[in-house]
Order: structure tokens, then sequence, then C-alpha cells
């Protein structure tokens, strides 16, 4: 959280300022809090489950990118303070092994309606998972409303 707080401070955000959520976030936030709050635990662990393996799939290739290309390449450093926050010590990948595990131990006493159930939330997940990226990428913004 402190580097989402620092985030927030160089870009004078405080909690009481207004930002519109872009349509992925919006959509796959919703989903997710829906999973949560009125499907089973399972369920909702399985929905989650994506955030982490995919931020960690990503801060690697990054981290892969960053030392191949050194200094040959320049970006602004919030990438580097990301890349370096999830890439440190191993600690991320840690939370990550050990929420696949309570994932895994769920799965192993689910019958086979709450696995499938599970399974779909995972890959709907995956899905917007990648829309989210995929915004940031395309610097997505809402559609302008015509009266």
């Amino acid at each position: 959280m402190d580097l989402h707080k620092s985030y927030f401070e160089k870009w004078n955000i405080s909690p009481t300022t207004t930002v519109e959520q872009m349509p992925h976030t919006l959509l796959y936030i919703s989903y997710t809090k829906r999973v949560i709050a009125t499907q089973s635990h399972a369920q909702g662990l399985a929905v989650l489950l994506p955030c982490y393996v995919l931020y960690l799939q990503v801060v690697n290739r990054m981290l892969q990118l960053r030392d191949k290309l050194g200094t040959a390449v320049t970006r602004p450093s919030v990438y580097d303070d990301w890349i370096d926050m999830y890439a440190e010590g191993g600690e991320f990948e840690g939370k990550v092994r050990d929420y696949k595990a309570m994932v895994d131990a769920v799965c192993r006493s689910a019958n086979t309606t709450e696995f499938e159930e599970m399974k779909r939330h995972f890959l709907v997940a995956c899905k917007l998972e990648y829309m989210f990226w995929d915004q940031a990428m395309t610097m997505m913004q809402w559609p302008t409303m015509r009266e």
C-alpha cells in the first residue's frame, strides 16, 4: 500500500478526490465483488486468483525485459517502482504460492458443480484482467455521450 499511497501523493489524489473508474476496471471490480458477496467462499477465492497469478507473471516478464534492456530504454520511474515492489525478495511470489495452495485445497474438497463454478469464475476473471491491462495500453476512455 505504501507504493500506491506514494502514487496518490505524487498525482495529488486524496480520499476525497473523485476519480472515475475506467470501463473495464469497473466491470472487473463489479464482477469480483458480486461473486465474493453472493457466491461461496470457494468461488470467491477462485475469482481473485487471476489477480495474483497474472500480476506475478506480468512483473516477472517486466523484470526480464528491464534487465535485458538495461538503460537502453528510458522509462518513467513509476514502472521501476512497481516492478521492484512486486519482485523484491520474492515476497509477493510467496504470497501467490500461499494463495494458490488455499485455492488448490478448496478445489480438492469441492464437488463437481462447485469446481465447475470456480473454474468459470477463474476464467472470466482472467479475461477481465486482460481487459484491464489492455485498457491501460490503449488509453481507453468512456465513450462520449451524444445529446
